[in-house]
């Protein structure tokens, strides 16, 4: 499962119904105590926690706090409350738009005490005889098929998802089921006897793991800065699916043995009085926590705890967590985890700001996490997808959240330029600058880059583009919000310009002809005569690419009309996952979702890794050395 909404309700600053949208990566922007951090505490208290009655918003007059999560990505089948598999759809559970909506609410007494409830918002058959169908365990559910005098045939009256369905199917026998909004109850203050906690217990399984950093606190013996990296690494491990069913095994194996002892005492109890033996009965009122269990710390060689090191090293370790992070959730069967940092820049070194920025974002790219985190540093938001960007502010009393990108995909320029204001995240001055280079995107720039400092290396009357004064990129569909200032900067300046583009989309072509086309001395535009930039690249680097990365992939060539970029995602997916590509998830469009998240990671492995993997025989061989020569001397030209 992944987070796809959030909305507040009457928790701190949020007094009226607030919708955030969620992505794998969501940067929280906003000016001091407007409610960024709220954010990621509230996300706290839903997976990990419960508030206290001083987070209830002062300005308004309801004594209850609301936190709801939206979930997608679901699993097309999960065991709930039976050892066979049903699904959410079946079990009708889902709102109107086919993903899991979780509220918990908790109400605030005059008392200050706060109780939790969780209910899940859902499209539920408009049938009162139908209401508290979930609440029945099996015994009842057959007493009430029996009460019906449903036809049995064909039904496993042993499992509770198919009474289920057959009392259903006779209320509805035309299969047209009415529904209704519903908010079906699965925790607070419900009898021990109800299913609905069982199938409680079963979802939360499913649940993604939610992991909370705060960086920017006093450090002390008990610091989660080191406690919780390990916390987390032993919660993983714990829900991956090799270790699962050793758990469960253990489990039973203890539970079975002291049930057993437990019902020797009560016999021997029985010989004493029987009437008192006849009330009891052994049981195991909660799951076993397993994380609380095992404890995971790093000393040195001297036996010397982490924590009692200094302060920067001790952040060391929550960079390097993630970039560890990145390399351990390549296989598609990692557990589902939300990381959280709040402005992971405190106390670190500007290279390992990036560094973790970084780290953050591929993390965010790998199958089955999401990362958060605030930030109000201008130099790391500038490394963020617009889409990514979540802007947070008080208007009207009212804190709002809105996206970087609109709906639809365009720039939410209203928003982006609210961002840049508050990060104080304005361009250099650009007088150096001669030459502008229009490409089609980031990974473009990575590549030109790249190839330009291999060139160099082997003659250096050959520009490298590297930390050159004298140039400046213009993605014209660039994503990141340095190149949305960048550009509005740049935009009217009278450089000249250099447009190198793919020639695999027509309009690219077009744009080129007729760039050309006005014989202007100071713009020139140039078209792969590949299919796409990637096509320069040797197999062979991109096989070494991979191999540093611990995935073997075994191309044998690459050709001029070859879709490199998901040539080479379909096999690292073939090598690092159990499913075939074209059906990576029974939805068709999560599946297209996916493959087009997997082949964006390999574009840009190929233009950073592969790129520097090149020698200039390799691109000599791949006949690219003289094409790209050639857009670099016209580079050279204009700077002189």
């Amino acid at each position: 499962m992944k987070l796809n909404k959030l909305k507040l309700k009457n928790f701190r600053s949020y007094s009226q119904e607030t919708e955030i949208d969620i992505s794998d990566l969501n940067v929280i922007i906003g000016k001091n105590d407007v409610g960024k951090s709220t954010i990621l505490e509230a996300l706290d208290i839903f997976f990990n926690g419960k508030p206290d009655k001083y987070d209830l918003c002062i300005s308004n007059d309801n004594s209850q706090i609301e936190i709801t999560c939206v979930f997608d990505d679901l699993p097309q089948d999960l065991i709930l409350d039976d050892t066979i598999k049903t699904s959410l759809k079946d079990e009708f559970l889902l709102n109107s738009n086919n993903k899991l909506e979780i509220k918990k609410k908790f109400p605030i007494s005059a008392s200050g005490s706060v109780s939790e409830e969780s209910v899940i918002i859902c499209e539920y058959p408009d049938n009162e005889n139908l209401k508290d169908l979930l609440s029945k365990k099996r015994t009842t559910l057959k007493n009430q098929f029996e009460e019906l005098n449903i036809n049995s045939e064909g039904v496993n009256r042993s499992k509770s998802k198919e009474l289920r369905n057959a009392i259903r199917n006779h209320f509805y026998p035309d299969g047209n089921i009415s529904k209704i909004t519903t908010e079906i109850k699965i925790d607070g203050k419900l009898d021990n006897e109800d299913n609905r906690k069982k199938i409680w217990t079963g979802l939360k399984k499913y649940l993604p793991i939610y992991s909370l950093f705060f960086v920017d606190k006093p450090l002390t013996d008990q610091d989660s800065d080191i406690q919780d990296p390990m916390k987390e690494i032993i919660k993983e491990v714990l829900k991956r699916d090799n270790i699962t069913p050793l758990l469960v095994q253990l489990k039973e194996a203890v539970q079975n043995a002291s049930t057993s002892l437990a019902d020797d005492t009560i016999n021997k109890l029985n010989e004493l009085d029987s009437d008192l033996a006849e009330t009891l009965r052994s049981n195991f009122p909660k799951e076993p926590t397993w994380n609380s269990i095992f404890k995971l710390t790093l000393e040195d060689n001297r036996g010397v705890p982490l924590n009692k090191r200094g302060s920067g090293m001790r952040r060391l370790v929550l960079l390097s967590f993630f970039r560890a992070q990145v390399e351990n959730r390549r296989t598609a069967n990692a557990p589902n985890i939300i990381y959280a940092l709040e402005e992971p820049e405190t106390s670190q070194h500007p290279d390992f700001q990036l560094m973790i920025v970084n780290a953050l974002r591929d993390l965010s790219e790998t199958d089955n996490a999401q990362v958060f985190f605030t930030t109000h540093n201008s130099n790391l938001a500038k490394e963020i997808p617009k889409k990514s960007l979540r802007y947070v502010y008080s208007d009207n009393g009212n804190t709002n959240i809105e996206s970087g990108i609109n709906s639809d995909g365009s720039d939410n320029t209203e928003i982006i330029d609210k961002i840049i204001d508050t990060l104080g995240a304005l361009p250099d001055p650009k007088n150096k600058v001669k030459v502008l280079i229009f490409v089609e995107g980031e990974n473009d720039i990575n590549g030109l880059i790249g190839i330009s400092k291999l060139l160099n290396s082997n003659d250096d009357s050959i520009i490298n583009l590297e930390n050159n004064e004298s140039v400046a990129f213009i993605p014209t569909g660039g994503s990141q919000l340095k190149y949305y200032i960048e550009k509005k900067y740049l935009d009217g300046l009278l450089q000249s310009q250099v447009h190198i583009y793919d020639s695999d989309i027509p309009a690219y072509v077009q744009s080129v002809a007729d760039l050309n086309a006005e014989n202007n001395d100071k713009k020139v535009g140039y078209n792969t005569t590949k299919l796409e930039f990637e096509n320069y690249l040797h197999h062979e680097a991109i096989n070494e690419c991979y191999e540093d990365l611990n995935i073997t992939i075994n191309l044998t060539e690459i050709i001029d009309t070859d879709d490199v970029p998901e040539k080479v995602a379909r096999e690292v997916h073939s090598v690092t996952s159990d499913t075939d590509w074209d059906t990576i998830n029974p939805d068709p469009l999560k599946t297209e979702e996916k493959q087009k998240k997997k082949i964006s990671k390999a574009k840009r492995q190929l233009n950073t890794n592969a790129i520097n993997k090149m020698t200039v025989e390799r691109l000599i061989e791949r006949g690219g050395y003289d094409e790209i020569k050639n857009w670099l001397d016209k580079i050279k030209e204009f700077t002189e």
